[in-house]
């Protein structure tokens, strides 16, 4: 079995068991309705939106309207399978969101705990998804929230946990399913639960592999994520991020589970998504620019550079950096997307994108 097939049939599954009796208690289904026919998707989203070749930015008044605009342009036909909401004040619940958004190529949109902003019930209007898919537990999204998200699908379900690490663990278990005895993932990357920059520039990696993104403590592996990581049986595990937010005994848990567990790091956030991004070859179509400085912006962004075949790069708001300048001459992506307005990418970094477009 593939990884992308395996890791659709995940979601499917997901999606199905939204609907099925009994529930596990973080899959409640809103209401009663026929199972969405989702059996014929073919994974990852086959169009590029309506992003123009060039470097496009998508800004707006805050965080939700970034993210239901980088819906709007990267899945421009209603009726997407699975649209995934997440808390907009913390960054730990979207980042788990990209392992499920490799699945069907749903977007990823931001909600306040108490109130679905006006940006975003509009685009959910637009999208007619077929299923929602709540990421985090009531203190992230609260159950008001979740009961009006039923007048988008009656085909609703929630992912959560008792913390950000029981999420990241639920959303990977639910997005990498196999009833085989020998199923493994080809790789798992984790990387810190309590910073955002290297979390953010692995998501459309490992989906562009066929794994997930977990998080960790700096000084210890939780135990959901331990048991997850048994579970998936994977090839090779990349810890992302240096020792300032992971602790080298992590690796040597890790090494338990996986000897072929290692550390990819660069000096700052910046060149680590350097690393990562390194393993897209050549004249890729799509590649994500996002702050590393601010998260908010960012975190819808990993569909997007799912859907173009591409990686999710930081940039330093000061300017481009010399890590960041040669990885993206090699890329030489066809589209550049930029998430976030002037004040979170200022526009002297959006105008020096420009060189790196391919004739």
């Amino acid at each position: 079995m593939t990884p992308s097939r395996s890791l659709r049939l995940g979601v499917v599954a997901l999606l199905a068991g939204a609907l099925a009796a009994p529930l596990p208690a973080t899959f409640a289904s809103a209401t009663e309705a026929p199972a969405p026919d989702i059996s014929s998707s073919s994974g990852l989203v086959a169009e590029t939106g309506t992003f123009a070749p060039g470097v496009t930015r998508i800004g707006g008044a805050d965080r939700y309207d970034v993210s239901a605009a980088t819906s709007t342009n990267t899945f421009p036909n209603p009726g997407v399978k699975v649209a995934y909401v997440v808390s907009g004040e913390v960054f730990a619940d979207a980042l788990s969101a990209s392992a499920l958004a490799g699945g069907l190529g749903g977007p990823v949109l931001l909600t306040r705990k108490s109130e679905l902003p006006g940006s975003v019930s509009t685009e959910l209007d637009r999208l007619k998804p077929k299923a929602i898919v709540v990421l985090g537990g009531e203190n992230s999204v609260s159950s008001s929230v979740y009961e009006k998200l039923a007048d988008y699908t009656p085909v609703i379900s929630r992912i959560g946990g008792a913390d950000r690490y029981e999420v990241s663990a639920a959303a990977s278990a639910a997005a990498f399913y196999s009833p085989l005895p020998t199923y493994s993932v080809p790789v798992a990357y984790v990387a810190s639960g309590e910073s955002f920059p290297d979390a953010l520039s692995g998501s459309a990696s490992a989906a562009h592999l066929g794994g997930p993104v977990l998080l960790t403590r700096k000084g210890e592996i939780p135990p959901s994520v331990k048991a997850e990581l048994m579970r998936l049986r994977p090839k090779r595990i990349v810890v992302l991020g240096g020792a300032g937010t992971i602790d080298d005994a992590v690796i040597t848990t890790l090494r338990e589970i996986q000897p072929a567990a290692f550390r990819l790091a660069g000096n700052n956030r910046y060149e680590t998504s350097v690393f990562v991004s390194q393993g897209f070859d050549p004249g890729v179509d799509t590649v994500v620019v996002a702050s590393g400085a601010v998260y908010p912006d960012a975190l819808s962004g990993g569909p997007t550079a799912i859907a173009g075949s591409g990686p999710v790069v930081l940039v330093d708001p000061a300017g481009i950096s010399p890590a960041v300048h040669t990885e993206l001459t090699r890329l030489a992506p066809k589209r550049i997307v930029v998430l976030g307005g002037p004040n979170t990418v200022p526009q002297s970094v959006v105008d020096a994108l420009s060189a790196y477009i391919r004739p």
